[in-house]
C-alpha cells in the first residue's frame, strides 16, 4: 500500500507497527499499534479481524513478513510500501513517546536479557547446527552420521578421543 492510499483510508485501517521500541519510542503514525514483528504470532488476536490491517516498519521489508503473517492468519493485511521513510519523505508526521515530533531512527534490537550461560549454550548449539548443515548439505545424514561428525569435531576441537568418547556416551543419557 502507497502512503497516499493509507492517509486517504484513514481510520478505517488499522495500522501495525512492527519496529523495535527504540524506534517506536523516536517516531511513529499516531493511532498506530505498537506489535513487534518478533510478536506478531503471540499478538496477532489483539486485532480487529473486521478491518484491514496496514503494516509498517523503517523500510517495508520487516513489515511485509508481516504482513504474510497476518495474511495467513486470515487477515486483510498490506505493508506500507517504503515504510516510514517513504511517510517522512512526503511530509507526513511521526509523534514520539513523549508526545514530541517523531524521527526515524536505525534500528536497535532489544537487550538480550537471557543468563549469559542461556546465551552461550544456544550460539554453542546453532554454531554445530550449521556446521552439521554444511558437512552434510541437502543430504539427510543417519544418526551414526552424526554422531561420527560431532565425535571429529569434538576431537579437532582440541579434546582427546577419550573426553569425545564420554560426551558421545553421555547424549544417550544415565545407564
Amino acid at each position: 500500500m502507497l502512503v497516499s492510499e493509507l492517509v486517504a483510508r484513514g481510520g478505517a485501517v488499522q495500522v501495525v507497527d512492527v519496529r523495535w521500541p527504540n524506534e517506536w519510542e523516536a517516531g511513529h503514525i499516531e493511532g498506530s499499534v505498537h506489535m513487534p514483528l518478533d510478536d506478531i504470532e503471540e499478538r496477532y488476536r489483539e486485532l480487529d479481524r473486521g478491518r484491514p490491517v496496514v503494516t509498517v516498519c523503517r523500510s517495508g521489508n520487516r513489515s511485509a513478513t508481516a504482513a504474510r503473517h497476518l495474511e495467513a492468519e486470515g487477515f486483510g493485511a498490506e505493508s506500507l510500501e517504503g515504510g516510514l521513510e517513504a511517510w517522512v519523505a512526503e511530509g507526513r508526521a511521526l509523534v514520539a513517546a513523549d508526545g514530541s515530533q517523531g524521527s526515524v531512527v536505525d534500528a536497535q534490537p532489544p537487550a538480550d536479557d537471557r543468563p549469559a550461560e542461556h546465551q552461550r549454550l544456544e550460539a554453542e548449539l546453532l554454531s554445530v547446527l550449521f556446521a552439521v548443515q554444511a558437512h552434510f548439505g541437502d543430504r539427510e545424514p543417519s544418526d551414526e552420521e552424526v554422531r561420527g561428525f560431532l565425535r571429529q569435531r569434538l576431537i579437532d576441537e582440541g579434546r582427546s578421543e577419550a573426553e569425545a568418547d564420554r560426551f558421545m556416551a553421555s547424549l544417550d543419557g544415565p545407564g
